[in-house]
């Protein structure tokens, strides 16, 4: 059984939809630094979010919090990160 689209297009930035149910997964992507082999340095280059639009879900990755409005591309995720959701 297949979904319908998500059509998640706006011609009029001034009717976007406002996510005001916006849910931190906890899930990071985190950057390691290493000189010859050594961890130096890490950090949080971004994180994993959901919006509900409608009645579905959709998976934000963003280097910067999530506001109330937000735009980007849909992409495939990787199962790794899909099994960890």
């Amino acid at each position: 059984m297949h979904s319908p689209p998500l059509c998640l297009d706006c011609s009029d930035p001034n009717s976007a939809e406002r996510y005001s149910n916006v849910v931190d997964t906890g899930l990071q992507e985190i950057e390691v630094e290493t000189r010859k082999g050594v961890e130096e340095n890490c950090k949080v280059s971004s994180g994993y979010h959901t919006l509900l639009v409608g009645d579905r879900y959709l998976i934000v990755k963003s280097s910067k919090p999530i506001s109330e409005t937000t735009s980007g591309e849909l992409v495939l995720i990787s199962a790794d990160i899909f099994n960890h959701m």
